[in-house]
């Protein structure tokens, strides 16, 4: 995080109970896992933009995956091969529980890919939680986004990882094409938190070099889970509900490979409260006009929704020319519109807030006891009612 205008502190906050696959850690599935990022010019744009759209910044908060980043540095000993989409989401409610004294209302959610799919589940668990979620990119589609043109599982897997010095590190990052469209800015973030010295448990002999501070095979990981038997988780087939409990069970599993957490997620966007900004980019496999048009169709028009797109609590922008890592190659564009609809939602939010301070000066016995009007709707006491008195239809 940019101290030009923030404040920096470092938290370290025990990870939910019990993750979402057994092998998600390393020895014991009661194994504590720890919790400790790119975006720093996009906080650094939004805090500029913030007194002229009419709200102010008290604090962001910004977790890592317990497999990613710093915490995956902290747990190194205890991880497995196995992380879930849905224990992020869990250890980020976790987090606010935690925190809950120094976290006070509105809280706005931004998140970026599958930190965006992290975020919308957060809001499936509580609706009430987040009062706005800005989704950047957010890995939501009903097919699974390996499926989509996307080699980025193979490109990690055999990506380097290992360099003689940050210095030649940094210069094969400023080489490579796939850094080029990035924020100069987020490109010397990465420099600084994206890679590690060695030792580490992936390179404990090469003492003095550099290596990713997420293992490239955590990125793998994250993006698929297999379907396959394997050396070293052993024998999964035949597959079963306790292996692959959240494969679709109306598709016979026939790839090697599949990503529930994005399916599972679109099928849910009906009943997500929260009003809801989409930034899309404009070139994109994750933002194909099909699968956006999908999202803001679905996002809020359910059970227990926002009203939706209809009811103008969803939104969506398309950041033309820019690809699926939004935050990294626009973080001013980004920031931007991210504002505008904060200064929006805030407006909203105080105007509910302003009716909720009503509610707290009535007497405490009296909010807890049925009003007379309840009682007339019920026809009165039934022991008092004369014969042939019919009670009110409910």
């Amino acid at each position: 995080m940019s101290t030009t205008n923030f404040n920096v502190k470092e938290h370290i906050v025990e990870a939910q109970h019990i993750r979402e696959y057994a092998r998600a850690t390393s020895f014991s599935e009661e194994e504590i896992l720890k919790l400790a990022e790119l975006y720093e010019p996009l906080w650094d744009e939004l805090y500029l933009r913030s007194k002229d759209n009419g709200f102010r910044i008290r604090s962001i908060w910004i977790a890592d995956a317990a497999h990613q980043n710093q915490s995956a540095v902290l747990n190194e000993e205890k991880l497995g091969n196995d992380p879930s989409w849905m224990d992020h989401p869990r250890d980020l409610l976790h987090m606010v529980n935690h925190f809950r004294k120094e976290m006070p209302l509105p809280l706005f959610g931004v998140g970026h890919s599958f930190g965006g799919n992290n975020l919308a589940s957060v809001a499936l668990i509580h609706p009430r939680l987040f009062t706005s979620l800005i989704l950047l990119d957010p890995v939501i589609i009903g097919q699974s986004p390996t499926g989509n043109g996307s080699n980025a599982p193979v490109a990690s897997a055999f990506r380097r990882d290992l360099w003689p010095s940050r210095e030649a590190a940094v210069a094969g990052f400023r080489k490579s094409p796939f850094y080029q469209s990035w924020d100069p800015r987020v490109l010397e973030a990465w420099n600084k938190y994206g890679i590690r010295e060695t030792p580490t448990l992936l390179y404990p002999n090469e003492k003095g070099s550099m290596t990713l501070s997420t293992p490239k095979y955590h990125e793998v990981q994250t993006f698929i889970r297999p379907t396959f038997s394997d050396p070293i988780n052993g024998p999964l087939a035949p597959i079963t509900n306790y292996s692959h409990p959240d494969m679709d069970p109306s598709s016979p599993p026939t790839e090697l490979f599949y990503s529930p957490a994005p399916a599972m997620v679109l099928t849910q966007l009906p009943h997500l409260r929260p009003s809801v900004l989409y930034v899309f980019g404009g070139t994109s496999n994750m933002a194909l006009p099909v699968f956006n048009d999908e999202k803001m169709r679905l996002t809020g028009t359910g059970i227990g929704g926002s009203g939706g797109a209809a009811k103008g609590r969803v939104k969506d922008v398309v950041l033309e020319g820019v690809g699926h890592l939004i935050a990294m190659e626009a973080p001013v564009q980004t920031a931007e519109n991210t504002a505008r609809w904060i200064g929006q939602e805030m407006q909203l939010w105080r105007q509910e807030a302003e009716k909720f301070a009503g509610w707290a000066k009535i007497d405490v016995l009296e909010k807890q006891v049925l009003s007379e009007k309840w009682k007339n709707i019920f026809g009165g006491d039934p022991r008092k009612r004369k014969v042939g008195d019919s009670p009110a239809k409910l």
